[in-house]
């Protein structure tokens, strides 16, 4: 069983939001737009194809979206002649400027080296792997490929040529995982055969004196960004000898997230690197995407789905099936109360001028998170400053119920009784709504359910489909992922399937974060339930 590692009191709303619609009475709202209507929006405004990968106008420091190999050429007076298979994208000495060719002391190209990249032969060739390959060899790229179709490979195979080409440069690959980074390791040595000499795998528990040492006698490194972070700041990490840095989980570059901070120091020391971006989940949002692209200085987007008829072949074949469970007669109870509590803090915003919509059912938690922020950035004229404290009291205790609200029809009784009873032991919630009667009908009623076993629907459902699975197959030989968005719906679901004997063997995984009533798992366990 896997939860989220990144948690916001054990759930992301946001990323949560569209299967909760299925599930709740948000059924009628229109749905966020799909990771590919949101990318091929990038695409209009930024490129003219995206698919084959041609360079968008740089936005934001256009010195870091380079377009060529070209740029990295220093003091050579001869050009390589690249084969006519990888020049698609324009080449030519016009391109050169002060500002393309890095400093004198930085690392030199080798141009016999660079007069041909090399593909591996030892895979299977896949068309649209060998033409991503091409495109981000020569242009910073973010590539987006559903899980499973070769960003590892694709990763590996630039590196190697930036390995080739560049004999005293650096690379480095970061991730904000251990698997990830071990997953990536086993491709650049197996798949296209970075000697392992050159390399070296370095972890936050190594010393920092030893990281040191290593960035001055190795080549090709295998860093989370928080390390890669912590080492430029110290000036361990020569920043000057960088090539090529590849980023997985490329999504996480928001804010002030490793990822950005890095690229950003980079930028101000005026290092001329390649930049390959990987993830499977770009966002559904443009402006998601975009900020993406921007921070991490992207000139091209490679983007395919599992319907793109080049990758298509490769993709598992699987079947969908929605399941809908309906709640139960207590739970249906339970939400009719937190609507009659919801629905007077909702008018007071709509009141106070913060808010836009008065019907409490068709709400979600993002809404008041985005209608917050907006509120705290410009405050409507005519409210008075006074008033600003009961503002946000109220969309602080409307966040929170809609929190429990939401944990009702996804997770059950349970989960939304214990958050109710923490929320209101201390802190601003406790203060306001500790003395509303609704709320003590309701924290009552969860009480009584939860002594009586609490079960779930969705659980006895559960229990069913696991119960005809093994049955229907030797328990030997199949396997069962129970995914769940909420930590402590875990350890529920594992007392759950006791009840099956014998033929389940279940065991948690959960991410390494400690959450404020579970301990997370370490990646030594992580591995031992793996196995």
């Amino acid at each position: 069983m896997e939860a989220d590692e990144d948690e916001n009191d054990g759930f992301d709303w946001e990323a949560a939001a569209a299967a909760m619609e299925n599930i709740s009475l948000l059924e009628d709202r229109p749905r966020c737009e799909s990771n590919a209507s949101a990318l091929k929006e990038i695409s209009c405004q930024n490129a003219q194809n995206v698919r084959r990968g041609l360079p968008m106008p740089p936005t934001i420091h256009p010195k870091m979206q380079q377009k060529t190999l070209l740029s990295f050429i220093q003091r050579s007076n001869q050009q390589p002649n690249f084969p006519e298979r990888i020049n698609e994208l324009p080449v030519n000495s016009a391109e050169q400027t002060s500002d393309d060719i890095p400093n004198a002391d930085g690392p030199h190209i080798d141009v016999e080296a660079a007069r041909t990249w090399v593909y591996p032969v030892n895979v299977p060739m896949r068309d649209y792997q060998y033409s991503i390959v091409q495109t981000a060899l020569f242009s910073n790229t973010l590539v987006s490929l559903p899980t499973g179709l070769g960003k590892t490979l694709i990763a590996a195979v630039v590196m190697y040529n930036f390995f080739r080409w560049f004999p005293a440069g650096k690379i480095v690959f970061t991730a904000p995982s251990r698997p990830l980074v071990l997953q990536q390791i086993e491709a650049c040595h197996g798949s296209v055969g970075i000697p392992q000499e050159y390399t070296i795998d370095m972890t936050g528990q190594m010393n920092p004196g030893h990281r040191s040492t290593f960035w001055q006698t190795k080549r090709v490194f295998f860093v989370t960004p928080q390390v890669f972070e912590k080492d430029i700041e110290s000036g361990s990490c020569p920043m000057q000898d960088l090539i090529c840095l590849v980023v997985d989980e490329a999504h996480r570059a928001m804010g002030n997230y490793a990822y950005c901070v890095v690229v950003r120091k980079l930028v101000d020391a005026s290092v001329r690197l390649r930049i390959l971006a990987l993830t499977a989940t770009p966002g559904s949002k443009q402006v998601t995407i975009q900020s993406v692209v921007d921070n991490l200085r992207i000139s091209c987007l490679e983007y395919r789905n599992e319907n793109d008829p080049d990758v298509k072949q490769f993709v598992h074949n699987r079947k969908l099936e929605l399941l809908q469970v309906p709640m139960d007669s207590e739970s249906v109870k339970i939400r009719d109360l937190f609507l009659e509590v919801l629905q007077p803090l909702v008018n007071r915003l709509c009141g106070f001028g913060v808010f836009y919509s008065k019907d409490a059912a068709r709400l979600a938690p993002y809404e008041f998170l985005t209608a917050r922020d907006k509120f705290r950035q410009a405050p409507p004229p005519g409210l008075d400053p006074r008033q600003y404290g009961e503002v946000e009291a109220c969309f602080g205790a409307t966040i929170t119920l809609y929190h429990m609200f939401k944990l009702l029809f996804s997770h059950g009784i349970r989960p939304a009784f214990e958050m109710l009873k923490e929320k209101l032991q201390s802190g601003p919630f406790g203060r306001l709504m500790g003395r509303n009667e609704k709320v003590q009908e309701i924290k009552l009623m969860m009480q009584k359910h939860v002594r009586n076993g609490a079960s779930s629907p969705k659980l006895t459902k559960l229990l069913e489909l696991m119960a005809d699975h093994f049955e229907a197959n030797d328990p030997s030989k199949t396997r069962v992922i129970i995914f769940t968005n909420f930590r402590e719906s875990v350890k529920d679901i594992l007392e759950a399937l006791k009840i099956l004997g014998d033929i389940v063997k279940a065991m948690e995984f959960i991410g390494q974060s400690s959450g404020k009533s579970s301990k997370g798992q370490s990646q030594k366990v992580q591995q031992q339930v793996l196995q």
